[in-house]
């Protein structure tokens, strides 16, 4: 997966740097919910965190003024200081993302500045950090360990399924919503896949300012 990751980033600054294919850099702030749904066979439980990504994508025109690829890279925080789970009760939970969006987009001219955007595409996801801590004592584990139990344990690589509406304003700022889901189980410890599953989803709202 990060040879994958590596690739396609390389590819895409390959691309961004010839003339045959125009592009716009577009440098965006997001905010927003990551679920981290964890469904048992006799129940579920959700991590649901809040904070943001930041993140760089070029827009690589297919069809001139009409159909795009924009692949990007971003850096995603979440966090929470009460969630319970993992049979802990009121901990702080923590996690970060490395993440490399690959959308399709398809564009709309409203009027001479604005445009109307839909996109939709995969994100490749890397876990970087994945931290609980128990309050008001030493207790701290990072999750991608496996040091907190051999049950909780889970696997960093993911990819999600997605896409989201856009307004561009002037060819210089975006506004944007978004829609993403983890369609692999995360689900990396000794529990089998049939009795725990874990996968992520994220809503976002983003602010972008096109270059």
């Amino acid at each position: 997966m990060r040879k994958i990751i590596t690739t396609i980033i390389a590819a895409s600054l390959a691309l961004a740097g010839t003339n045959a294919f125009a592009q716009n850099l577009v440098a965006e702030v997001g905010f927003g919910l990551s679920d981290t749904r964890f469904d048992y066979t006799l129940g579920h439980v959700n991590a649901d965190l809040y904070g943001g990504t930041l993140g760089l994508s070029y827009e690589i025109p297919l069809v001139e003024g009409t159909v795009g690829f924009a692949p990007g890279i971003q850096f995603g925080y979440f966090t929470k200081g009460n969630v319970n789970i993992y049979g802990y009760d009121n901990i702080s939970f923590t996690e970060t993302y490395l993440a490399v969006p690959l959308d399709f987009n398809l564009k709309f001219n409203i009027s001479e500045d604005m445009k109307f955007l839909v996109f939709a595409g995969p994100t490749l996801d890397l876990g970087l950090t994945s931290r609980i801590k128990e309050k008001n004592t030493s207790m701290e584990y990072d999750i991608y360990s496996g040091k907190l139990s051999e049950y909780t344990k889970y696997s960093r690589f993911d990819v999600l399924l997605g896409g989201g509406l856009g307004l561009d304003v002037m060819d210089a700022v975006r506004f944007s919503i978004r829609y993403d889901y983890g369609v692999i189980n995360r689900n990396g410890g000794n529990l089998t896949s049939g009795v725990l599953k874990i996968h992520r989803s994220q809503l976002k709202l983003g602010v972008g300012f096109m270059f």
